[in-house]
């Protein structure tokens, strides 16, 4: 699948995550987030930039306990419990938050 931004063809996968993580950028989330018809806040893109980070320090997507110790870590003990990211993330916190942060569908995600 694809779909055009700023003349250029971005090229995803048959569930919407991006096949070139070179083609990320925060202008591209947000227009993945409007075609998702998904509103970002603080909060989502705290939990956005924290899944790339962690991406980048383990080579991997996390899985929800990752995620969890690792906004515990950065201090963000207000979003670092499941509740709290399944209200921000009705489709699944990992899953969405992988997608918009460009990075490969998580493997824990079916």
């Amino acid at each position: 699948m694809s779909f055009m931004f700023k003349g250029r063809e971005i090229l995803t996968d048959d569930a919407g995550y991006l096949l070139n993580r070179a083609d990320w950028s925060e202008e591209l989330m947000y227009e993945m987030a409007q075609q998702m018809e998904f509103k970002l806040s603080a909060e989502h893109l705290a939990v956005i930039n924290a899944v790339r980070e962690y991406s980048v320090a383990y080579a991997a997507v996390p899985a929800m306990r990752g995620l969890i110790a690792f906004l515990k870590q950065q201090g963000r003990t207000d979003l670092a419990n499941s509740i709290t990211l399944a209200e921000l993330f009705p489709e699944g916190a990992v899953k969405t938050a992988a997608r918009l942060a460009g990075l490969p569908k998580p493997v824990s995600c079916v």
